[in-house]
């Protein structure tokens, strides 16, 4: 059986990947950039294991670490999951092929596309709405925002670029984005501000073979958001045009591999307002691979692992997925009274908990699989548990 190297956190997307390349022959180690590796038992679906101290992340000895325990796996192929980490094995991809593959882009379009104004200028390029967007690097710079686009919401450009850090946050008016700007320790880069609308989401995942080929896309609606990540997630069709403007976006960006959008969307209008881009597997990974959509094994067969085709096989095509544990979370946020704005949809306490009530009962668990009942339950404990 061919090994795979997955650099990445253990968590649902590394459960699903591990679960999908075993399905199609592949044996998936995991390295981890922690100080503390987990028990195999803690970790279903992989054959092994190990950690690299997060200290090392970026460094020559790291690299070396993770070259070394390759050649002890056997490894054919390298993936990994974190930006920080695809852009430094995409820099040193030299040190690991032709023995190794490293399924990662480029890193100079990697980096560019870490920049939230660069996806925005592109997603013009490409067709694809976008909602006013301002640029802010001082105190200051609060007032060329009009009285008429509050409340905004902020996000940093580049992750990395502002301390402390943050994903985003909701500004009411010039003033208490002038005092949130002042009291940043460090502002390396632009915070990015634009109109906040209380709408779902809409996520494109897509893959994009090295030829150049978008072998598979697809939608799916958010009808509920929880912390700034996608708490319920449904498939649907495109809105008309979105998915040739995102395929046009792929090809501008020059993206190899699974990608995956985030959109605003106005049901009123049947449009989708873009917001970012993230060309990794990430944070929805596993629900849209319960709902349809195998974004695992679509990356292998991007960098030609396995037969595109055969990528494209659903094991299950659940209607509504949920994570169960973030719902779990998400019932103790609001019974605590932390939820915010952001939480969509805008409801009372007692709604979100009975939506996630709900949920609970009539969704699919993104993480359980009826083919891994053991694995899925020692997921579970490990997650109730840790």
């Amino acid at each position: 059986m061919a090994s795979i190297l997955l650099v990445a956190p253990w968590g649902p997307t590394s459960l699903t990947f591990a679960r999908s390349a075993r399905r199609h022959g592949f044996a998936v180690y995991l390295l981890q950039a922690t100080a503390q590796l987990r028990s195999s038992w803690a970790l279903p679906a992989v054959e092994g294991s190990t950690a690299l101290p997060a200290e090392l992340v970026g460094t020559r000895e790291g690299l070396d670490r993770i070259k070394q325990y390759a050649r002890e796996v056997s490894a054919s192929a390298l993936v990994a999951v974190v930006d920080e980490e695809l852009i430094w094995i995409a820099e040193h991809r030299t040190e690991f092929e032709p023995w190794c593959r490293v399924l990662v882009q480029p890193s100079q379009s990697l980096s560019r596309l870490l920049s939230k104004r660069y996806q925005a200028d592109l997603a013009r390029d490409a067709g694809l709405s976008v909602l006013p967007t301002y640029s802010l690097m001082s105190p200051g710079d609060a007032h060329q925002i009009p009285a008429d686009q509050f409340p905004v919401v902020l996000r940093p450009d580049r992750q990395d670029d502002v301390q402390p850090g943050f994903k985003a946050r909701l500004m009411r008016s010039a003033v208490t984005l002038e005092a949130f700007i002042a009291e940043c320790d460090r502002l390396n880069g632009p915070l990015i501000a634009q109109p906040f609308f209380d709408l779902p989401n809409l996520l494109v995942h897509g893959a994009r073979s090295v030829a150049g080929e978008v072998i598979a896309c697809r939608c799916f609606l958010v009808p509920r958001k929880f912390q700034c990540v996608s708490l319920v997630v449904e498939p649907r069709l495109f809105p008309d045009g979105l998915e040739k403007s995102c395929a046009t976006f792929a090809r501008l960006a020059g993206i190899e591999g699974c990608y995956h959008f985030e959109f605003l969307y106005s049901p009123s209008e049947n449009r989708a307002y873009f917001l970012e881009v993230n060309v990794r597997m990430g944070g929805t990974t596993d629900k849209v691979a319960r709902a349809g959509f195998d974004e695992p094994a679509l990356l292998l067969a991007s960098y030609g692992l396995i037969p595109s085709d055969g990528a494209t096989l659903a094991t299950s095509e659940a209607q509504r997925v949920v994570n169960k544990r973030t719902l779990l979370k998400h019932i103790v946020s609001a019974v605590r009274g932390t939820l915010t704005e952001l939480d969509h949809p805008n409801v009372s306490r007692a709604s979100h908990i009975a939506y996630s009530c709900r949920d609970l009962i009539v969704a699919s668990d993104s993480t359980f699989d009826w083919h891994d009942v053991p694995g899925s339950v020692k997921f579970l404990v490990r997650g109730l548990t840790s």
